[in-house]
């Protein structure tokens, strides 16, 4: 018998081991954690980012365990990279790497609605786990650290933005383009990024969230509830996000919020136009008439409501999961249609690079399934600096200052747990 413990209990005890990973579907239905550490090689080449990920498809092991995750890769593919399988433009480097791919010899993988523990990959690994889970927590302590500046780019220069952005969708230049801007926060000293995530996830759950120790002093965030990619044998699944409202303060406001979101014609007409290139770009690599839409829903978060539409397709005989990943890359939903074109607008408008934000964070496992989140609501913490970008799609009509106040709104939570206020840019 494992002796019992959490998810947050056991990262705690190899957060400071090189390469340290959570990968936490703790608010996913049938959600699974996958921890792990050392990873035996890294790769943050970006020319080489899909044969790196393929990589852990050869020579595919079976198991009888339920667990998601059996040895493998686990890392990000920055936005960037998308421009090593896409025609779209690069922006200039970011402190973190355009990729960033782990090669772990196996997963501590925790099964949420039952709560236990399934260690699997090489016997080496799962002895080491074994270990892990008997060994104390660590104390961490959740300092209030307060941010001593904060650098984001203005209300009105961001309303300025929409409004010039609706005036080329009205000229025919693009349908929706994704417009974000970066928050900066400056601290006197690094608050502890296990702590700050912690913080994170109990603002708001996660669905595809995600902390990467990938150097000493440089940690990614993720509190994503965005599937770009999940790959089951020959079926693959992406679940794009469109059209939010913030939760209401009552039961009775949060249903009207919800279905106001479920009944608006601009919502659905921007989730329409991401799903049919979805659609389009899985078509690329699926078999012929296998590509299917579900109907429209609207998904609750801890902060925000969403709307949201699921896409399915069964790969053609000579494609793998990752040609399915490299055909969405980069995310559509991050930047708009059509998307070549929507990209070097992005480039004109976004005075700063996105770096893993926009991109994908996730594991392609040896036992063939695959699993890559769109990496929104995503932090970097480096020394004394957390950023982050907040953003939205922008179509012809959309109201530029709701635009502003939609940015805020999605980034509440991880504005609460680094500053303590969900509205920043009023304090500082």
């Amino acid at each position: 018998m494992l002796t019992p413990t959490t998810p947050t209990d056991f990262f705690r005890r190899v957060a400071n081991r090189p390469g340290a990973v959570w990968l936490d579907g703790g608010d996913a239905q049938d959600g699974w954690s996958i921890i792990s550490w050392s990873p035996t090689r890294v790769c943050s080449d970006p020319n080489v980012w899909p044969e790196q990920l393929r990589s852990a498809l050869v020579n595919q092991t079976k198991s009888n365990s339920a667990a998601p995750f059996h040895g493998g890769t686990i890392g990000y593919v920055g936005y960037n990279a998308g421009a090593h399988v896409c025609p779209v433009p690069r922006h200039h480097p970011t402190l973190e790497p355009d990729v960033w791919i782990g090669e772990y010899e196996g997963g501590a993988c925790f099964r949420h609605n039952d709560q236990t523990w399934h260690l699997t990959g090489s016997k080496s690994f799962i002895d080491r786990a074994t270990v892990v889970l008997s060994e104390a927590s660590p104390n961490i302590t959740h300092q209030n650290h307060k941010p001593t500046a904060l650098r984001t780019t203005a209300r009105e220069d961001y309303i300025a933005a929409v409004s010039r952005i609706q005036e080329l969708i009205r000229t025919g230049d693009c349908y929706q383009i994704n417009l974000t801007r970066p928050v900066t926060l400056t601290f006197q000293s690094t608050p502890n990024p296990v702590a700050l995530y912690e913080t994170l996830r109990r603002e708001s759950a996660p669905q595809y969230g995600a902390i990467l120790r990938i150097a000493p002093e440089l940690s990614i965030l993720c509190n994503s509830p965005e599937l770009l990619l999940e790959a089951k044998g020959n079926f693959v699944k992406s679940d794009p996000i469109k059209g939010t409202r913030p939760r209401g303060a009552t039961v009775a406001e949060d249903a009207l919020l919800a279905k106001a979101l479920h009944e608006s014609p601009k919502d659905a007409a921007e989730l329409a136009m991401i799903v049919d290139l979805i659609r389009n770009d899985l078509g690329r690599v699926a078999a012929i008439g296998s590509v299917s839409v579900e109907p429209r829903r609207v998904t609750a978060h801890a902060n925000v409501h969403h709307s949201a539409q699921v896409v399915t397709a069964k790969l053609a005989k000579e494609k793998d999961p990752i040609d399915a990943l490299t055909s969405l890359f980069p995310p559509g939903s991050v930047i708009g249609a059509p998307k070549v074109r929507a990209a070097h607008r992005i480039r004109e408008f976004e005075s700063e690079p996105r770096g893993v934000y926009c991109g994908s964070i996730g594991f392609v496992s040896h036992c063939g399934n695959v699993a890559f989140n769109v990496a929104i609501r995503t932090a970097v913490v480096s020394p004394d600096e957390i950023r982050y970008h907040v953003g939205g799609g922008i179509v012809a009509d959309s109201v530029p200052a709701d635009e502003w106040e939609e940015t805020v709104d999605k980034g509440s939570a991880l504005a609460k747990a680094f500053t303590g206020v969900t509205r920043p840019e009023l304090v500082f």
